[in-house]
Order: structure tokens, then sequence, then C-alpha cells
């Protein structure tokens, strides 16, 4: 399909200056996108960001329940996110979510300790139950949301049962003998805390240095156990200790929080192998030893 001018395709370039109300001279690539192509808009009045993927139906279902999630921690006042300005449907299958553009900064020792005070203010917008959310999506994989009343059966019920379903004949009997075992175990392994707004997807690409603060993008936000976002931090790496410290200093986690890292991110693993293949399986597989020898 010929281009725009600008390099999107040609319906959705006039989608976009339809919303706008202004021209797009130039569609530039970002990093990070996995799920869709992501691009900085230069347009007659500023740069915005767009979101871009081939999605059959009616309803653009993922970007859908992202402009919901950064709705949710907009709501919550506690670090920038990106302004919604639409989203929709253009001819050909094409969804879009268009974003306001936060121009990036330096990450600094203060800006990373403001990361890490602004997490720990996240966390403390709470609920009554665990969940209790619209459903969403976690990456490329549906999430599902209900509400629970502890953390434990939040955990099993929403995250990893729906993972195991999917991981299908991936994980051996023993490995699944393993996760039940651990299923039974899992209210005397997580420490007794108030639901806590999450992120939900917390790896280091949805985390930026902006000139209006360290903000967040891309979230799978519900109220769960606040250390499902410090674990996620740590399984990928590219946080600063400058963030873990002032967060701890905002709020203090139960103690042995770094251990049961390894519990939490059997989820975001768990999607990993369903997602994107057999090469999470032998972390996988570690994570899941940890976990058992708590």
């Amino acid at each position: 399909m010929p281009s725009a001018p600008s390099g999107l395709p040609p319906l959705v370039n006039s989608q976009v200056e339809s919303v706008l109300g202004a021209p797009v001279h130039r569609a530039a690539v970002l990093s990070g996108g996995d799920t869709s192509a992501v691009y900085r808009l230069d347009t007659g009045r500023g740069p915005y960001v767009l979101k871009l993927r081939r999605e059959p139906g009616e309803v653009p279902a993922l970007f859908f329940a992202e402009a919901q999630g950064l709705a949710l921690l907009r709501d919550a006042g506690a670090l920038p996110v990106p302004e919604v300005l639409a989203y929709g449907r253009a001819p050909g299958d094409w969804s879009y979510l268009l974003l306001s553009y936060l121009p990036p900064a330096p990450a600094s020792p203060a800006a990373q300790k403001a990361l890490g005070r602004g997490l720990a203010a996240l966390h403390r917008v709470s609920a009554t139950q665990f969940g209790g959310t619209p459903d969403n999506f976690m990456g490329p994989l549906p999430q599902a949301n209900p509400a629970c009343p502890t953390a434990a059966e939040f955990f099993w019920t929403a995250r990893l049962a729906p993972q195991l379903a999917l991981a299908g004949g991936r994980l051996s009997v023993a490995e699944l003998a393993q996760f039940e075992r651990l299923r039974e175990r899992l209210p005397a392994l997580i420490p007794p805390e108030a639901p806590a707004l999450v992120h939900g997807d917390l790896w280091h690409g949805n985390a930026l240095y902006t000139a209006s603060g360290p903000a967040l993008i891309d979230p799978a936000p519900t109220y769960s156990h606040r250390e499902v976002d410090l674990s996620l931090m740590q399984l990928f790496g590219g946080f600063d200790d400058r963030v873990f410290a002032a967060y701890a200093e905002a709020f203090p986690l139960a103690s042995g929080w770094q251990a049961r890292s390894e519990l939490w991110n059997l989820y975001p693993l768990l999607m990993h192998l369903n997602a994107f293949g057999a090469s999470y399986l032998g972390r996988l597989r570690t994570a899941l030893a940890h976990a058992i020898d708590l």
C-alpha cells in the first residue's frame, strides 16, 4: 500500500489529520512497540504520539483497554501519563490510539528518586478488593480483572491459572504439579496488604523520563499487591537503585520482598512464554524453582 507523505497509510493519515485539525508532516518510528507500531507525529499543531496496529473487528479492543488504563493512572495523579486524544478505527482494519507527546529529559538522580516516590504514591491509591477494574491486556494477551477478596486468590484465578491453561504442553506434568502445590501455599507466602493500584506491566520501557517528570506509559493496571510492580521492575532490569531506595523511604515493603519477586514474576514469564515462545521457558523454570523454595 502506498504511503502518505508523512509515511503513514493514507487512510490512517486522513483520519489523524481529521482528529487533529492539522496536517501530519512526518511520522518517525519510536522504539518499544511489541504489539503495535509507535510513531512520533510532527504536525501543524506540534508533536503527538500515534500507536497503530492491524486489528479486525469493529472495536479497537487493545487500544480501548489502554485508553481506560491510562485514564485510571491519570486520575490517580501520582505520576504524569500521556493524555488520550482519540482512539478508534480507520478503513483497512487499522486501529489507532492518539496520545499527547511527552518531551524526553535526562534520567538524573533527582528524576530517578522522583520515579520511586511517584510509584509509592500510585500504590497508596487503594480499593476494597483486588481486581475489580475493567479487563485489559498484558502485552498482546487478554487479562481479566475480576474482584477477589485476597491477593492470593486474585493472583491464582486471574493471573496464573489462565496462563497455565494457555501454556498447554509447554510445561511438564511435574511442573504443573509444582504450580498446584504453590497454589496451596500462596495465602501463607503473600504478605497481607490492602489492594494497591498497580501499573501492571512496569518494565523499564514503560517508564519514561520527561520534561514533565518521570512518566508511565502502556499500563495494564488493576488493584493488586504492590510487589507485582517492584518485582517486574527487577525482572528485566533497567531501573537504578535510587528508584528502589526512594520507594522504600516513601512506602516501605514487607521484609523479604526481593525473594518473593520470583513468585510474582511467574505471571509475566508465563505471559512471555505464551506470547513470544519457548525462549522464556528456562527463565520460567528458574523462577518456579525459587518460588517453590520460599
